[in-house]
């Protein structure tokens, strides 16, 4: 890869943007890690909309960890804004390989952070609301204080700082409960199991805003766009879909969308307290986010997560 360019995907007819006293016409020119996996992949749909450039090297090409393979691709592509969306996403498997975990959300992190301080590149780092202990009674805003329940929160978290530290040019974009068609998340894990003739348990008293991965792909596009026009509102912002539910509740709302096209029980939700959370103190009971600060900056709304899961549950019979 070294001294090649790669190729670009989507290319645009570029923008007026400033640079000093010059006014240039130029194209910005987005790098995606992570483009194969639920967002990354959405991300390139909305960018392929767009007029913005974007390449997103495979797994193949760009290994996250490796440090000669990141510097390669900044030198023969050098981006204006990187997305990072890739990372350690399991909680219940962090918790057996730690080391793994934060090679990827903290270590891997720290490296591209200064990249993209060394290379002039904007830092747009997809985070969580597990970064919060979930003991607060309403939505967590950005000027809540963190604190972390297990391993995978705990990366997440000090990834987070590595980027402050060292990359002044960022935005942290922390989302709620992220749903999509791909295997072991949260959507197909009560799909699959909504078709097991057994009953299975899910909390009663565990809340969170339900986000559909192409809702966060509409997010990431727009603040990119308002960065490419000049925008400089570097920070953490939080975002989820419209009217926090608990995880019960969003069981029984993919019960109803599932039985539309499939054959499914419907007493085989068993709503449990916290007392069964208590076991596994990996997830907050809390993770509602406050998505008002991304509106007042960027005038984004947030969407009825309600229609995003329709169509994509939709998406999985027809």
């Amino acid at each position: 890869m070294a001294g090649t360019h790669p190729p670009v995907i989507g290319a645009g007819t570029g923008v007026t943007r400033q640079s000093g006293k010059d006014r240039q016409q130029q194209p910005m020119k987005i790098l995606i890690i992570g483009g194969s996996g639920q967002t990354g992949s959405r991300l390139q749909q909305r960018l392929d909309d767009s007029s913005l450039e974007y390449f997103a090297p495979s797994r193949e090409l760009l290994d996250l960890t490796d440090s000669r393979q990141l510097q390669e691709v900044f030198d023969s592509y050098r981006p204006d804004i990187l997305v990072n969306a890739a990372g350690y996403r399991n909680a219940d498997q962090a918790e057996t390989e730690p080391s793994r975990c934060f090679a990827l959300n903290r270590d891997a992190v720290a490296e591209l952070a200064t990249l993209c301080s060394q290379y002039g590149s904007i830092l747009f780092q997809i985070s969580s609301y597990m970064v919060f202990d979930g003991k607060k009674n309403d939505a967590y805003t950005e000027k809540d204080a963190v604190n972390p329940l297990g391993v995978l929160g705990g990366s997440y978290w000090q990834g987070e700082q590595q980027i402050r530290e060292r990359c002044p040019r960022h935005i942290i974009l922390r989302v709620g409960w992220m749903i999509s068609e791909r295997k072991f998340e949260l959507l197909r894990n009560i799909i699959d199991q909504l078709k097991n003739p057994s009953p299975f348990n899910v909390l009663g008293n565990r809340y969170g805003n339900p986000t559909p991965a192409d809702d966060a792909a509409r997010v990431i596009t727009a603040v990119i766009q308002q960065l490419d026009c000049g925008a400089e509102p570097w920070g953490t912002y939080h975002y989820g879909g419209v009217n926090a539910v608990s995880e019960s509740e969003l069981a029984r709302t993919i019960l109803r969308e599932v039985a539309e096209y499939d054959e499914v029980a419907t007493d085989q939700l068993n709503v449990l307290t916290a007392a069964v959370d208590d076991e596994s103190r990996k997830f907050p009971l809390n993770s509602r986010l406050d998505s008002t600060r991304l509106l007042h900056t960027f005038g984004i709304h947030a969407n009825d997560w309600t229609v995003g899961l329709s169509r994509l549950i939709k998406s999985f019979y027809v």
